[in-house]
């Protein structure tokens, strides 16, 4: 997960969330928001951009000015001065806040759900699992219902987690 700021793109779950709260923002802009936050600091031109989202496409350069004005006006930005998105005239455009990887709990995270990710990392043989079940969690937290069996014997090594799919 890129942090920036007090937001968070999850490239896992295709979703940007504020503070932990997930915000409505559709699978292109994402996409755009998604290239610039993977790739910040440098000048990302109008073709490169373009061919990133859109490969083997054509679409009109002004549906990028739409989607920049949709990503600032949810980041709060300013064009004239620039927390995150700066746009470099005729030539493209820069993510300028820092970007961070996030692999610690979610910020204002309760302590008990700290202690239980602490208690997870001591078992062996368990990543794909429990990058799942975090993965579901993740989802829940984001107000995505479904159910997970944990199947196996006990103290035999071969729980498998999946996911039965989501419940509406």
């Amino acid at each position: 997960m890129k942090q920036f700021e007090c937001f968070a793109l999850d490239t896992a779950n295709q979703c940007l969330l504020r503070k932990g709260a997930p915000i409505n923002l559709a699978p292109k802009p994402f996409a755009v928001l998604r290239y610039l936050v993977e790739n910040p600091g440098r000048l990302i031109t109008h073709d490169e951009l373009l061919d990133a989202v859109w490969p083997e496409t054509y679409v009109q350069p002004q549906v990028l000015r739409t989607y920049m004005l949709e990503i600032r006006k949810l980041l709060g930005d300013d064009p004239g001065h620039p927390r995150f998105i700066q746009t470099l005239p005729k030539r493209g455009f820069r993510f300028v806040a820092p970007v961070t990887e996030r692999t610690s709990p979610a910020n204002g995270a309760k302590e008990e759900e700290a202690a239980v990710d602490g208690r997870t990392q001591a078992m062996v043989g368990r990543d794909g699992e429990l990058a799942l079940l975090r993965s579901q969690v993740h989802l829940l937290e984001m107000g995505q219902r479904s159910v997970v069996f944990v199947t196996g014997e006990e103290g035999k090594g071969g729980a498998r987690t999946m996911p039965a799919g989501n419940w509406r």
